[in-house]
């Protein structure tokens, strides 16, 4: 076997490789968006066909969108993040409800701005969505790293929280800036 043909037939796996990786991922996200969609909605609304086609158009798109590049997860830090998330959604539903039910309304909503330290992608998004999340604040605005938030009380030291959950989240991922840092 010659060489040109030696590295068209190495040339041809890799090609069957990736096209192989792009179709499991695809089946991975048909059935991820099909245990979300019953979980959520329950058994017979995920055999409704709008969700049958939602679920396979998640399919198709992981199969059309590019992948972005691989983030390690430190699960041990997940159950933390989540704990977290979970109290955190507690006392503040329990700080909000008392708030409302107060005649005087003590609140002094604000606009704060937060520089984020998360890297881009994965961490920085979740970020924002749990933070939108949780009562009292919502991520309006995302300028870099520098993030909007607006907050319901600014005397409740809302960057205290944020630095919080920027911990927890950052914990929960291995930065690729580092990585780079120590490659170097």
């Amino acid at each position: 076997m010659t060489r040109v043909a030696k590295h068209r037939d190495a040339t041809s796996r890799a090609g069957l490789n990736r096209a192989r990786a792009r179709w499991r991922r695809a089946a991975w996200t048909v059935l991820a968006a099909a245990v979300l969609w019953w979980m959520l909605a329950g058994l017979d609304a995920l055999l409704e066909p709008l969700a049958l086609l939602a679920v396979l158009l998640a399919g198709a798109a992981s199969l059309v969108l590019p992948t972005g590049r691989p983030l390690a997860v430190r699960f041990r830090a997940i159950p933390g993040l989540i704990g977290y998330f979970l109290r955190a959604s507690f006392l503040g539903g329990i700080d909000i409800a008392r708030r409302a039910l107060d005649p005087k309304l003590p609140i002094a909503p604000d606009f704060i701005e937060y520089r984020a330290d998360l890297p881009h992608g994965p961490p920085l998004t979740l970020f924002m969505a749990v933070l939108s999340l949780l009562p009292g604040t919502l991520s309006v605005r995302l300028e870099g790293r520098l993030l909007t938030v607006h907050v319901l009380d600014r005397h409740s030291q809302p960057e205290m929280a944020l630095r919080e959950l920027e911990k927890r989240i950052h914990a929960a991922f291995e930065d690729p800036r580092r990585q780079s840092e120590e490659t170097q």
